[in-house]
């Protein structure tokens, strides 16, 4: 009885280890394969892609894609090829090859890339012509014109900021060259790790959601072929050109001016002492006048030039008269435009020397843009005083050489 049951124990023991054996052997003979189909820059391609799992050049499996670019399937334990098939044309898409599944190496990714299927455009470059072609937001196999340049056409359909680059593509360097009207010979962005960013701007864009403004990307080609990026990485980064004017309003109200009949008018010595001028302001007309508020009258030349510097009227045709102002951080505070102010001024002028009496505005409005575009700071690149030889004057005093576009009554 006693050896009965040990049996029964031994037989029993057997037969669970050989379910046991049996469910891990079936465990092991099916494999979930899973294939990634993604661009170069790491995003899915979510639809219109077939996954087709192959063993002997026979198609095994066949999976579309989900929302995630995965297509995954478990098949029999075994090594496997994997190809693609598309509901579009096949002709549209490039990707690596065919990739390989094993059961231990059961999860790949295989790169898509767009190819170009437009019809080339002519760009001309200097005196010679390229074939550019269009591309578009996303990743594009480009076969390369070996050793020399290569342009694409880039045309937003959305202001935001955008990166190029080339992510696939030995000794390949890419450039912005600005637009196909005019093609520079220099890269206009700053390339790094090759790869740029431009801020599109909503301005940039047309109506209808079709793009007004086109971008021309060059590929300085080496010796293989490359794949260019094109990424909407954020929304439009706003600018300090986007910011609201301050319209900078006159205080003084005008009237016509003419000078008085035997008039002369003298210049100021900006290279006297600080203490040469006093500049007196008298308020019951609204004027500046010369070391009393009785004294000479002060004027500015507003419609006709003067010594040193192009009058205020010849300013505002070629650029317009502004300031930008900026925070003890350096931080960007507001932008004032003293043109229209100007403008007015200018309306009341003597018309034969374009003069107009010193009014708190316009001293305002001498002193801000002077500042800003340094007119007096020797040390800047707008220092206009030169002496015969064309170098920087260092005779001018500074603290009144604000008094260049003046003169007064004599």
């Amino acid at each position: 009885m006693k050896n009965t049951t040990i049996l029964r124990i031994i037989a029993m023991t057997v037969a669970l280890m050989c379910l046991v054996a049996t469910f891990t052997s079936c465990g092991q003979s099916e494999v979930t394969y899973k294939v990634n189909v993604k661009d170069a820059l790491g995003n899915p391609y979510t639809s219109g892609i077939v996954v087709k799992f192959m063993q002997d050049d026979e198609q095994v499996a066949m999976q579309a894609v989900d929302k995630n670019g995965v297509a995954s399937k478990t098949l029999s334990k075994g090594d496997y090829s994997v190809e693609l098939s598309f509901t579009a044309d096949a002709d549209n898409y490039y990707y690596n090859g065919k990739a390989n599944l094993t059961a231990k190496e059961n999860e790949i990714d295989v790169i898509l890339a767009n190819k170009i299927t437009s019809e080339p455009q002519v760009l001309y470059v200097s005196s010679d012509e390229f074939d550019a072609y269009a591309i578009n937001v996303g990743c594009t196999f480009v076969e390369l014109n070996k050793g020399s340049m290569n342009y694409f056409l880039f045309t937003p359909t959305e202001s935001g900021y955008y990166e190029f680059s080339v992510v696939e593509g030995k000794d390949c360097e890419i450039g912005y060259y600005g637009a196909p009207h005019f093609v520079q010979s220099m890269s206009a962005a700053e390339v790094k790790d090759n790869k740029f960013n431009i801020n599109v701007t909503p301005s940039m864009i047309g109506t209808n959601d079709g793009g007004t403004t086109v971008l021309v990307i060059g590929v300085n080609a080496g010796d293989d072929n490359c794949v260019l990026a094109i990424d909407r990485v954020s929304d439009y980064k706003k600018t300090i050109e986007d910011e609201p004017w301050h319209i900078y309003e006159a205080t003084h109200e005008m009237s016509p001016y003419t000078l008085p009949e035997d008039y002369e008018i003298k210049e100021f010595d900006l290279t006297a002492s600080t203490d040469s001028y006093k500049i007196v302001l008298n308020e019951d007309d609204g004027f500046y006048h010369l070391n009393s508020k009785d004294g000479p009258l002060v004027l500015v030349r507003l419609a006709e030039d003067c010594d040193y510097i192009a009058c205020f009227k010849t300013i505002l045709d070629r650029s317009g008269v502004s300031r930008y102002f900026y925070d003890d951080k350096g931080e960007f505070d507001k932008k004032v435009s003293y043109s229209e102010c100007l403008l007015e001024y200018i309306e009341y002028v003597d018309e034969v020397e374009g003069v107009y009496p010193l009014t708190e505005d316009l001293k305002h409005i001498i002193i801000q843009r002077g500042e800003y575009v340094g007119w007096w700071d020797i040390e800047s690149s707008g220092y206009i005083f030169k002496d015969a030889n064309g170098n920087n004057d260092s005779t001018i005093n500074a603290d009144i050489a604000w008094l260049l576009m003046c003169c007064y009554l004599g």
